[in-house]
C-alpha cells in the first residue's frame, strides 16, 4: 500500500564529492568504498584509503551522515567520522564477511545512524555504549563503547571541510573504549579518560589487545 512504502536514502552528490576531494587532498587516494545499498535515515558509505608508506595504516571515513544536519543539543552541525586500522587488518571481500574483521565498517555506519535514528547529539567528547552498537561482533576484542575525539593521527587541517555548498563538516574520530575506560568517563570526566589515553597514545587507531589506559 502507498501508505505503508519506506523511503530510501539517497546520497547528497555535491557533499560526497567534497568528502571524497578532502579525502584525496589530506590523506591519499581511495581504493574502495563501500556503499550502503539501503537506508531509511542516512546512506552512509565508508571510503577506505589503504596503508601508504607515509601513513601506516588503514583509514576508514564516512560519507552521507553529513547529509542532514545533527539534532538539536548536538556540538556540532555536519560530521562524519573517522576510524583507523592497523596495517595487517584482514579488509578483502572474503574476510569482511566474518565478524572479526567487519565490525569496524558495522561500527561505523550503526553509530553513524544514532542521531538519526535515535536522537543521539553528536559532540567531540561524548561516550557510548548504545546498545543499537554492534559491540558483539567485536566481543573477541573486550571493547564496549566508544567515545568521538579529533582524529590525531590525521593532520589537522582535514578535522573541518568547509564544502562549496556551504555545508561545515567536523570529522569525528572513533576511539574504542574497554569497560573500565567508560566507567573513568562517567564517574571522573571526559577530560581525565582523555588525559589517561593521551599518556599511551590511544586514538582512532584500533589496537586490538592495547593496555587499558585505566
Amino acid at each position: 500500500m502507498p501508505g505503508n512504502s519506506i523511503e530510501t536514502a539517497v546520497a547528497n552528490v555535491e557533499t560526497a564529492a567534497a568528502v571524497l576531494e578532502h579525502i584525496r587532498e589530506h590523506i591519499g587516494p581511495v581504493d574502495t568504498v563501500f556503499h550502503e545499498i539501503e537506508s531509511e535515515t542516512v546512506a552512509i558509505d565508508i571510503h577506505h584509503v589503504p596503508p601508504t608508506p607515509d601513513r601506516d595504516c588503514h583509514t576508514l571515513i564516512t560519507s552521507g551522515l553529513s547529509d542532514q544536519p545533527m539534532p538539536e543539543g548536538s556540538g556540532v552541525r555536519f560530521a562524519e567520522l573517522v576510524m583507523c586500522l592497523p596495517p595487517d587488518w584482514p579488509m578483502d571481500e572474503e574476510a569482511l564477511e566474518d565478524d572479526a574483521s567487519a565490525w569496524p565498517l558495522e561500527m561505523l555506519r550503526a553509530l553513524g545512524r544514532l542521531p538519526y535514528a535515535h536522537g543521539v547529539a553528536f559532540d567531540f567528547g561524548l561516550c557510548t555504549d548504545n546498545l543499537t552498537l554492534p559491540f558483539a561482533m567485536a566481543k573477541d576484542t573486550g571493547f564496549s563503547a566508544v567515545l568521538l575525539a579529533p582524529p590525531v593521527t590525521i593532520p589537522d587541517a582535514f578535522w573541518c571541510l568547509e564544502a562549496v555548498n556551504g555545508k561545515i563538516i567536523d570529522f569525528l574520530g572513533i576511539v574504542m573504549l574497554y569497560p573500565l575506560e567508560l566507567d573513568c568517563a562517567r564517574y571522573q570526566g571526559v577530560v581525565a579518560l582523555a588525559s589517561a589515553m593521551d599518556k599511551l597514545s590511544v586514538n582512532e587507531l584500533v589496537h586490538v589487545g592495547r593496555k587499558p589506559a585505566v
